[in-house]
């Protein structure tokens, strides 16, 4: 979840929208015991998570920034690699900056890389949509919310379905 912070999103075009997916996101994650790291850009000048993430987050799980390519930060690499994963799926602010950046960077990494599409936002549609594009030419999958969930949940038969589909109509 890359800078979904409180001086930036009210800036961002559609940002409720985009915040209540990014939450929607992180929830599901958490139900699916799949990790979730969270950047702040800048967070003394930009502020923190907005509350609707913070109250998702472990502390221990934000990681500050102050490149806009989280991948250029060293420790930020360290506690993704130490997660063991193969994939990672971005959302967050601003689509065509830092988030953005984020998903080229982990797919030159080596990551297959989903962008969710919906739950990202800039200022201007027109930054949001270059981004999509430019993203989509260097291989990073472009996806939805509720695409990702589904995806991660795999079938209908399990007890976290119920409540995933809670999450899914609350958007």
């Amino acid at each position: 979840m890359v800078d979904v912070q409180a001086h930036l999103a009210p800036h961002v075009s559609g940002s409720g929208e985009v915040v209540a997916k990014c939450a929607a996101l992180m929830r599901a994650a958490r139900l699916l015991q799949i990790p979730v790291r969270v950047t702040e850009h800048c967070a003394d000048r930009i502020g923190g998570s907005v509350p609707d993430i913070e109250a998702l987050i472990d502390p221990r799980d934000v990681l500050s920034k102050t490149h806009f390519c989280c991948t250029d930060e060293a420790h930020i690499t360290d506690n993704l690699r130490a997660l063991g994963r193969k994939h990672a799926v971005v959302a967050g602010m601003e689509a065509h900056v830092c988030a953005m950046q984020a998903a080229l960077g982990l797919a030159e990494q080596g990551y297959r890389c989903s962008f969710v599409q919906d739950a990202a936002g800039s200022r201007r549609p027109s930054d949001h949509a270059a981004a999509i594009e430019r993203m989509r030419m260097s291989n990073v999958q472009i996806v939805t919310t509720e695409m990702v969930i589904f995806e991660w949940l795999k079938r209908a038969d399990v007890p976290e379905f119920r409540e995933l589909l809670k999450i899914v109509k609350s958007f």
